[in-house]
């Protein structure tokens, strides 16, 4: 991958939120400050996520709760993502087993999908505390039986009040290991669909719109993917250095960016 040229000024703003804006409940230091001052100079910004624990209103609440003005229609969640790519490919009353929480069901059974366990066309695993062996084999079985796996995102470990958790991409692996030779796709970042949904809604240039994540691999990857301008703060998940994947902009606040808007 090609060296980045540097960042023009900024007219338009998609960010991660965990690692990024907030760590559990608490705010990242800097990041209302910097959206606060983006938001008093009418740039628009936009919040995709791979946490597939809750839905765009869930998210919403609890970014204004930290003092970030923000609208339900500005946060593009992956289980809305995930949702909108099964039903385009299975249609309505496709049939899915799916593991994950409250917010991934309500999203799949809004898109017309039937959640169950026998004749499963696509095994759906989003991040699920309670996950157990018996979703294991269920989903494991359907695999073998044909069924693909789709993921709400690749992330290993993700940010929390104690440190780091496990996520989805801990449970995927599982799945993967058991039925190697089915399908698996991918829905949030790196993929790019929750971006370009993003940039749709904020109306600005790619060319002078950040990416803002905390992992090479995921938020800034996909911001490349999508054509935008990428910057790391190093607040969330440790980053492995990568000549691959390289960021336009690294900076410890998001405050530092302030000056290039």
């Amino acid at each position: 991958m090609t060296a980045p040229a540097p960042l023009p000024p900024i007219t338009g703003v998609v960010s991660d939120l965990d690692g990024v804006v907030y760590r559990g409940a608490a705010a990242v230091p800097g990041a209302v400050e910097a959206f606060r001052a983006w938001h008093a100079r009418g740039i628009p910004y936009a919040f995709v996520t791979n946490n597939s624990t809750k839905s765009a209103a869930a998210f919403a609440a609890k970014i204004a709760g930290l003092g970030i003005p923000v609208e339900e229609a500005w946060v593009v969640p992956v289980v809305t993502a995930t949702a909108d790519l099964l039903a385009h490919r299975l249609g309505r009353g496709g049939r899915v087993f799916a593991v994950g929480n409250a917010a991934l069901f309500e999203a799949l059974d809004a898109a017309g999908l039937e959640r169950t366990t026998t004749d499963v066309e696509a095994v759906v695993v989003g991040h699920d505390d309670g996950f157990d062996f018996a979703k294991l084999t269920t989903g494991v079985r359907a695999m073998l039986g044909g069924a693909f796996l789709v993921g709400t995102n690749p992330d290993p470990v993700t940010p929390s009040e104690h440190g780091f958790d496990p996520c989805v991409g801990a449970l995927l692996a599982a799945f993967r290991t058991a039925a190697p030779d089915a399908e698996s796709l991918i829905v949030g970042k790196p993929e790019p669909h929750m971006l370009l949904d993003a940039l749709a809604r904020i109306g600005t240039p790619a060319a002078t719109t950040v990416m803002i994540g905390d992992q090479l691999a995921t938020d800034i990857l996909a911001g490349r993917r999508a054509g935008l301008g990428t910057v790391l703060v190093t607040t969330g998940v440790p980053n492995p250095a990568s000549p691959d994947i390289v960021a336009d902009r690294i900076v410890a606040s998001l405050t530092e960016l302030l000056d290039d808007a």
